[in-house]
């Protein structure tokens, strides 16, 4: 009995020391863990930012975006089978709080294309008023001094602080950039 005992305590202990020496990390963030496994299932992105996230495919599949009013809205993936890391972009002008990036499983070896999972994105500080600015500062898209540098849409929708002392007088943008926000190291060739 004792022996028994011994053999089970060192067998047990060698379990535990090949789980720490070999880092083991276990997932379970999914209803089909046989097809998907997440890092996460629920997540929290602010509007306008990115998150880089892990998962395991067994099979190949499709990836689809639940209802959202961006065009920055939208994933990065493989949509093939193996260990992978994603990337879920939301929107600045994301409106919708809570998004959902659905996995459906797209592969010959398996008949029901039904099988699917998904990440469900909680969105964070959503700005109301982003689509009023938008359209309101869209004539500075076409602003006559726009270079490969210099783009007043882009400067004025990335910098609340310059929408609230400019508006959107492309020349007094333009002359922010080149006499202060330039050695600020802000960007105006592209949004945020």
């Amino acid at each position: 009995m004792r022996n028994q005992i011994k053999r089970l305590i060192a067998s047990l202990f060698i379990i535990a020391l090949s789980i720490t020496a070999f880092n083991f990390k276990s997932f379970a963030y999914s209803e089909i863990p046989e097809c998907f496994d997440f890092e996460q299932c629920c997540v929290s992105i602010n509007a306008g930012d990115s998150m880089d996230l892990w998962m395991r495919a067994t099979y190949d599949y499709d990836a689809y975006i639940s209802e959202h009013t961006s065009s920055k809205t939208y994933i990065e993936c493989s949509e093939k089978s193996g260990s992978q890391h994603i990337i879920l972009h939301i929107g600045p002008d994301e409106q919708v709080k809570n998004v959902f990036f659905y996995f459906y499983v797209d592969d010959k070896r398996v008949d029901d294309k039904n099988l699917n999972d998904c990440i469900e994105v909680y969105v964070q500080n959503i700005d109301p008023t982003y689509g009023k600015k938008a359209d309101m500062a869209a004539p500075l898209k076409w602003y006559a001094n726009n270079n490969s540098e210099f783009n007043a849409y882009d400067y004025y929708m990335n910098y609340p602080d310059l929408q609230n002392t400019f508006g959107t007088n492309g020349d007094a943008l333009f002359t922010h950039f080149y006499q202060t926000g330039k050695a600020e190291h802000r960007i105006a060739n592209k949004l945020l």
